[in-house]
């Protein structure tokens, strides 16, 4: 059996290094793409087991794009979504086109290693 995969991108290295830690004690690989038609692609051709984007200094633009293509194409991927708490509109956004999360960036670090291990058992 594959080991579970964390898809991300991420352009802040402090969230990179922390998403690299969370899933290194949670015992999955991890990808950090860097551009949204890499992330599409990376998203068919590597069957992530969840996905996490962050939303805080992105071009929203692609990378709502992006998640609406993926969520079409992989219904069953979580998608996580990070802002800054000051981001409500991008928040609802996000939402809108198919992250089934979105946590502050304070929550991110505190959320995400639950959130993966109910990916894991499935029962998201």
């Amino acid at each position: 059996m594959n080991k579970p995969l964390l898809l991300a991108v991420i352009n802040s290295l402090y969230f990179q290094s922390q998403i690299e830690g969370i899933a290194q004690a949670k015992n999955i690989d991890f990808y950090f793409a860097t551009q949204g038609e890499q992330l599409s692609q990376l998203a068919k051709t590597l069957s992530p087991s969840i996905m996490v984007v962050d939303l805080s200094g992105l071009d929203a633009e692609w990378i709502f794009k992006h998640i609406s293509d993926i969520n079409h194409m992989r219904p069953d991927l979580p998608i996580v979504g990070f802002v800054s708490h000051v981001q409500q509109t991008v928040r609802e956004r996000a939402e809108k086109h198919g992250c089934k999360f979105v946590f502050t960036k304070s929550e991110l670090v505190k959320q995400l290693p639950e959130t993966i291990e109910k990916v894991l058992r499935k029962t998201i």
